[in-house]
C-alpha cells in the first residue's frame, strides 16, 4: 500500500513516521527541562538564590579557579600492605623467584616464590633490566638464583622477609639472619638495607664475632665496619688467636695479620703456637703455606732458649731447611746482641734490625707509677713506668687528679686508681686502658678516704676500710660493677681497717693485713690485724697472717711489723690457689732471707710503693724520715730476681717521690717506642701552681718557725763572753740575717 501524503510505502511510511515522532519527543522533553531548570521554583528560591549568590562570590576572589591537593599518609603503605598480600595469596603474580644450592654437592634445593615484576622492579634496580629487557627471565617470568655463600643456600625465612621488605619496606634483622640478610641485600642491590646491617653488626661487634665480622665487611664491602672490626683485632689479636674462629679463616688473612706490625701480641712465642695449630687443623692443604708464614715471624724475639727446645724441633720447621736457617740467624743474632755489637757484625745487625724490634703492638711488661708527692711537697698526677725489657724509665699519660695515699688495683683489660688523701680527700676513680693508653674516669666511691684496700674478685672491685678527714677510720665494704659502672655498700667489717694491704686467694676469699685503733700506750694507738673475707658468705675470720704462697707475700710479712709496711702502698695480687692450700701456708714465723741482701736503710724509708712481677718484688721510691722539712725524698727502685734469689737497685725514676702507687701492666710496645711525652691537663696546671704557692709558704713559716726556736734557746744559754767575732750569739745573729734575706 502506498501512503497518500508521500506516495511511499505504507510500512516504510510508518517507520520513518515513528523516528521523526520520536526525535520530536525527545526534543520537546529537552526543551521542558531547559525551560524547567531556568523558570524559578517558589518553593526551591531561597535556597537557589545562596546557591548562586555563593559561587559568585567564589568566582569573583580570582580570575582562575582555586583548589587543594588531597594526599592521604596511609595510602601508600596500605597499598603496599595489599600488594604484599596479593603476593603471599599468589593473586595477579606474573614472576617466579627460585633460590636453588647443593649444586656443588649434586643434592639440588629449591624453593620458589611468586611476586610481581612491577613491584620488583620499582623496588631495586636489580630486576629492572632483567624483567623489563629481552632477557630470557623477562620472556619465561622466571628468575633462578644460584652460587650462595652457604651449601645449603639462604634459609626460606629469610629470603620470605627480604622479598617482604621490597614489598612494604619492614624487616626484623637478628643476630641469627643478619648474615643471609646482608647477602640477599648485596644481591639485590637494596643499598639502604645493606647499610643497616652494617649499623647492626657494628652495634654487635664483640671478641667472639669480630673475625667473622670482619670478613662480612670486606666479602660485601663494607668499609666503615670493616675498619672497626680490624681495629679490634689489632688491639686484642692475643686474645683473637685463641678462639676457634682464627683458625677457619683462610691463608691470605692470616697472612695479612701476622704482617701487621701494629697487632697486639703476648709473644712471638705465642704468634708461633698459633701459626702451627693453624696449619696442623688442616695440614694437608696448608702445609705449604707454613714457610711463608714463619718468614713473618720476628724470631729473634723469640728467646735463646725456646728457639732451639721448641721451635727448631717442630716437626713443620724441621722438615724445611729455609726455616732452619732462619731459626739458626735468630740464635747467632741473640749471641751478638750479647757481645755487645761487635763492629765486624754491624752489618749484619742493621739487615736485620726489623725483626730484632718488637711489634708495635707487643704488650710489653711495666712497672707503672701512679701519683705521689714530690721533693718539692707537689701532689703529682705524672705516671711513669719501668720498661722492663729496656730497663729504662717511660712517661705514660698523666691521670685527672693530683695524687696521695690512693689505691690501686689490676684486672684482666684495665687498672684502677680510686681515692686520695689531697686535695680535700678525694673519691674520684680512675682507669686506665693498656691498649688505648688513656686515663678515663668512672664512677666515683661513696665515701672520700685514702689508705684503703682495693682488690679485684672475679671481674668485680672490693673496697675495704681506709682512712678520712676528722674520722679514725672505716668499717665499710663496697662494691664496684664495671659493667653498670656503679658502686654499692655491703654489710660493714667488725672492725676499723686502715693502712689495708690484700691479696685474694680461689678468686672468693680476701686476705687482708691492716691497722686498728686500739686503747693502748702506743704512740700511734694502733695495732696490726690480720683478717679474711670470704666475698660469697661475706663473712670475716681473723687469721694468723697473710699465706705465703710467693716471695711477694714472704716480704709483706718479713716487713709486716715496720713502718715501712704501714706507709706502704701494696699493690693487691690474686692467686689462684685453693683455699685449703693458702690457709696450709699461714705462719707467724716468717724468715728473712728474702731481706738478706737488700739494703738496710731500705726498710728504713716511709710511704714506698711496692708491687709485683711474677716472683719478682719490685720497692720504689719513698722518704728517707718523717721529719717535715728535712724528708730526703727517693727516687731509688729495687727489684728483688726470685730466680737468682737477691735484689738489684734500678736505673733511678726521673724525679723523686713518695707515696705512690705501683702496679704490673703489659702496654703495647707502640707507646713506649722512643722518648714521649704527655702535657698535664689544663686544669691540674692551674691547681698545681696554686698548690705550689700554698706550699711555698708553709715552707716559709716553718723556716721562720725554726729560727725562732734557735733564737729562744740561745737566748736561755747563759753568756760566757764577750761580743769578739767568735761569739756564737753573733754568729747566730747573721745566720738569720742571711736566712731572712735569702
Amino acid at each position: 500500500m502506498l501512503c497518500l501524503v508521500c506516495g511511499l510505502c505504507l510500512c516504510m511510511c510508518v517507520c520513518v513516521c515513528m523516528l521523526s515522532c520520536t526525535s520530536l519527543l525527545r526534543f520537546r522533553i529537552a526543551s521542558t527541562a531547559r525551560m524547567a531548570a531556568a523558570a524559578p521554583n517558589p518553593e526551591d528560591s531561597n535556597r537557589t538564590a545562596g546557591g548562586t549568590g555563593t559561587a559568585s562570590a567564589l568566582a569573583a576572589d580570582g580570575d582562575s579557579e582555586e583548589a587543594e591537593e588531597f594526599t592521604s599518609s596511609s595510602h601508600c603503605s596500605e597499598l603496599s600492605r595489599r600488594q604484599n598480600e596479593q603476593r603471599k595469596q599468589g593473586l595477579f603474580c606474573d614472576v617466579t623467584l627460585a633460590f636453588s644450592s647443593g649444586a656443588a654437592t649434586g643434592s639440588v634445593q629449591s624453593c620458589e616464590f611468586s611476586a610481581h615484576r612491577s613491584v620488583l622492579a620499582a623496588a631495586t634496580d636489580y630486576f629492572t633490566p632483567l624483567l623489563g629487557g629481552q632477557f630470557s627471565e623477562s620472556l619465561s617470568g622466571r628468575v633462578e638464583m644460584k652460587e650462595w655463600s652457604s651449601e645449603l643456600g639462604p634459609d626460606p625465612e629469610t629470603v620470605e622477609s627480604v622479598i617482604q621488605y621490597m614489598y612494604t619496606g619492614e624487616i626484623r634483622v637478628s643476630t641469627c639472619n643478619v648474615h643471609e640478610v646482608l647477602e640477599l641485600a648485596d644481591r639485590f642491590l637494596l643499598v639502604q638495607l645493606k647499610d643497616f646491617c652494617g649499623e647492626f653488626l657494628k652495634k654487635k661487634l664483640n671478641l667472639t664475632n669480630c673475625v667473622a665480622v670482619h670478613s662480612l665487611a670486606h666479602m660485601y664491602t663494607l668499609d666503615q665496619l670493616a675498619l672497626r672490626a680490624a681495629d679490634m683485632i689489632r688491639r686484642n689479636f692475643h686474645k683473637v688467636i685463641q678462639d676457634e674462629e682464627f683458625y677457619t679463616l683462610p691463608f691470605h688473612l692470616v697472612r695479612d695479620w701476622l704482617s701487621d706490625a701494629e697487632v697486639t701480641v703476648e709473644s712471638e712465642e705465642a704468634l708461633f703456637e698459633a701459626v702451627v695449630k693453624w696449619v696442623q687443623r688442616n695440614e694437608e692443604d696448608r702445609s705449604r703455606y707454613f714457610e711463608e708464614l714463619f718468614r713473618l715471624l720476628r724470631l729473634p724475639q723469640i728467646k735463646p732458649t725456646y728457639l732451639t727446645r721448641v721451635v727448631k724441633t717442630e716437626r713443620l720447621v724441621a722438615a724445611s731447611e729455609a726455616c732452619l736457617l732462619l731459626v739458626s740467624e735468630a740464635v747467632e743474632g741473640h749471641a751478638i746482641r750479647f757481645e755487645n755489637m761487635r763492629s765486624a757484625d754491624l752489618e749484619f745487625w742493621s739487615s736485620h734490625l726489623a725483626s730484632f724490634q718488637p711489634r708495635f703492638g707487643q704488650n710489653m711488661d711495666v712497672i707503672m707509677v701512679v701519683g705521689g708527692v714530690s721533693e718539692g711537697g707537689d701532689y703529682l698526677s705524672e705516671c711513669v713506668g719501668y720498661f722492663v725489657q729496656e730497663d729504662r724509665w717511660v712517661n705514660l699519660p698523666h691521670i685527672h687528679n693530683h695524687l696521695d695515699g690512693h689505691a690501686i688495683a689490676t684486672t684482666e683489660s684495665h687498672v684502677y686508681v680510686a681515692g686520695s688523701m689531697e686535695p680535700g680527700f678525694a673519691k674520684t676513680v680512675e682507669r686506665y686502658s693498656p691498649n688505648r693508653n688513656t686515663w678515663e674516669q668512672v664512677s666515683n666511691l661513696t665515701t672520700r678516704k685514702h689508705s684503703f684496700g682495693l682488690t679485684c674478685i672475679k671481674d668485680v672491685l672490693y673496697s675495704i676500710g681506709g682512712h678520712g678527714n676528722f674520722s679514725p677510720g672505716f668499717k665499710d665494704v663496697s662494691v664496684y660493677e664495671p659493667e653498670q659502672d656503679k658502686w654499692h655498700n655491703l654489710e660493714s667489717a667488725p672492725k676499723i681497717l686502715r693502712d689495708v694491704k690484700a691479696v685474694s686467694v680461689e678468686d672468693r676469699y680476701v686476705y687482708v693485713t691492716a691497722r686498728t685503733p686500739v686503747d693502748t700506750d702506743n704512740d700511734d694507738g694502733l695495732k696490726t690485724v690480720t683478717t679474711r673475707y670470704d666475698t660469697e658468705s661475706r663473712q670475716w675470720q681473723d687469721v694468723d697472717s697473710l699465706p705465703l704462697i710467693d716471695n711477694y707475700c714472704a716480704f709483706q710479712m718479713a716487713v709486716a711489723a715496720t713502718n715501712f709496711f704501714h706507709t706502704a702502698s701494696c699493690c693487691p695480687r690474686s692467686y689462684a690457689v685453693r683455699d685449703e692450700v693458702a690457709r696450709q701456708k699461714i705462719s707467724a714465723r716468717v724468715s728473712d732471707e728474702i731481706l738478706e741482701s737488700l739494703p738496710p736503710e731500705v726498710t728504713g724509708v716511709e710511704g714506698a710503693a711496692v708491687c709485683y712481677l711474677g716472683d719478682d718484688v719490685f720497692v720504689i721510691g719513698g722518704w728517707k724520715n718523717s721529719d717535715d722539712v728535712d724528708k730526703q725524698y727517693r727516687k731509688e727502685a729495687y727489684r728483688y730476681c726470685g730466680e737468682r734469689k737477691r735484689w738489684t737497685l734500678l736505673p733511678p725514676m726521673p724525679q723523686p717521690r713518695c707515696r705512690a702507687t705501683a702496679c704490673h701492666v703489659r702496654i703495647p710496645y707502640r707507646f713506649l717506642y722512643g722518648c714521649q711525652r704527655y702535657p698535664m691537663p689544663q686544669n691540674l696546671a692551674r691547681q698545681r701552681d696554686r698548690m705550689q704557692q700554698m706550699q711555698q709558704l708553709h715552707r716559709r713559716t716553718l723556716t721562720l718557725r725554726r729560727q725562732l726556736q734557735s733564737q729562744i734557746s740561745a737566748e736561755s744559754r747563759p753568756y760566757t763572753g764577750g761580743m769578739g767575732a767568735g761569739d756564737p750569739w753573733v754568729a747566730l745573729q747573721k745566720k738569720g740575717k742571711t736566712v731572712a734575706q735569702g
